[in-house]
C-alpha cells in the first residue's frame, strides 16, 4: 500500500484527477480503471464518499486551487502529484488542459514538474 494520506490529500488527489480526466471532454475507461486502482492502492475505503464531497465543493477551477495551495505544507504533496501525473498518461495523451493543472500543482507545491515526469 502507498503512503496514507489524509482526508484533505485524498480530496486533492480526486479533486486533481477529476478536472484532469474530465479536461479533454472525454473520460476514457483507462482513466476510470487508473483512479480506481490508485484509490484501491491507496486504501481508499471512503473513495465514493470523498468523490461525492469533492463533486459538491469543488466546482470551479479557483475551488481546484484554493484546495491545492490550502495543501502547500502536506508532506505527501509529491506522492499526489505522481499519482495524478499517472492518471493523466492513463489515455496515453498528456493534453494542454491536463498539464496546465499539474504545472500549477507543481507550482503552487513548488515541486519541479520536469522531475516528477520521467
Amino acid at each position: 500500500m502507498l503512503e496514507k494520506l489524509t482526508h484533505e490529500e485524498k480530496k486533492a488527489l480526486i479533486a486533481i484527477a477529476r478536472y484532469i480526466v474530465s479536461a479533454d471532454g472525454i473520460i476514457t475507461s483507462a482513466e476510470l480503471d487508473s483512479m480506481n486502482m490508485i484509490a484501491e492502492e491507496l486504501g481508499f475505503d471512503d473513495y465514493h464518499d470523498i468523490f461525492n464531497e469533492v463533486d459538491a465543493e469543488i466546482t470551479s477551477m479557483e475551488d481546484l486551487k484554493k484546495l491545492i495551495e490550502d495543501l502547500a505544507d502536506s508532506k505527501h504533496k509529491k506522492t499526489i502529484i505522481k499519482l495524478a501525473i499517472e492518471i493523466s498518461r492513463a489515455d496515453a495523451n498528456i493534453r494542454d488542459e491536463e498539464k496546465d493543472i499539474l504545472v500549477f500543482v507543481a507550482d503552487a507545491w513548488d515541486i519541479d514538474i520536469n522531475s516528477m515526469m520521467r
